[in-house]
């Protein structure tokens, strides 16, 4: 009897050992998860907001309520700060031209937009320079809130295809880390 069984084992290895094969990293990636343990560094350079955040209702530049679905559809950088666009505001928005250029290929799927809390902003100077370029203003609390308007300086976000402000940058973040992290939502995302 034990000889019968012993070529019904032998079959069986290569299979049982293809099959531990495959089960090993759910399991290591199980007992790592288990016991706490996180990568040292995340993948993005913006600081990913956690929840999202979702995109307050704005105004155009005329003081007309803005459409959501401006958002819609498009990755949107928005070069958020609160007064008028001075020495740093240009910088930031040449700095996003530069970012949404340097996508090449991908450039369509992203727009950008300049957010401020000025009643009436003077767009004239930067449509000049900048047509693509899109304003909004911050008309509540609940704007000023999401975009940090509150905070001195001037910062870039992230906002998603569905509306939610997901990634914000610092006044002094470099723009290649922009382009770095933007490349790469770009990459794995459907949405957009």
């Amino acid at each position: 009897m034990s000889t019968a069984n012993a070529p019904s084992a032998v079959r069986y290895r290569p299979l049982l050992l293809i099959l531990a094969l495959l089960l090993m990293p759910f399991i290591v990636g199980g007992g790592l998860y288990a016991w706490g343990w996180r990568p040292a560094k995340a993948g993005n350079h913006g600081e990913l907001l956690s929840p999202p955040r979702a995109l307050p209702p704005l105004a155009d530049a005329a003081g007309k309520p803005l459409d959501t679905a401006a958002f819609n559809d498009h990755w949107t950088l928005v070069v958020a700060g609160a007064g008028p666009c001075e020495a740093t505001c240009k910088r930031w928005i040449a700095a996003t031209r530069q970012v949404h250029v340097a996508l090449y290929k991908q450039m369509s799927r992203v727009q950008r937009s300049w957010l401020t809390d000025e009643a009436t902003p003077d767009i004239a100077p930067l449509a000049a320079l900048q047509p693509d370029l899109h304003t909004a203003v911050a008309t509540d609390a609940a704007a000023r809130t999401a975009f940090d308007l509150d905070t001195a300086g001037h910062r870039v976000y992230v906002v998603d295809p569905t509306g939610r402000i997901i990634l914000r940058y610092p006044a002094d973040a470099e723009p290649r880390d922009i382009l770095k992290d933007m490349e790469r939502l770009l990459r794995y995302a459907w949405a957009g």
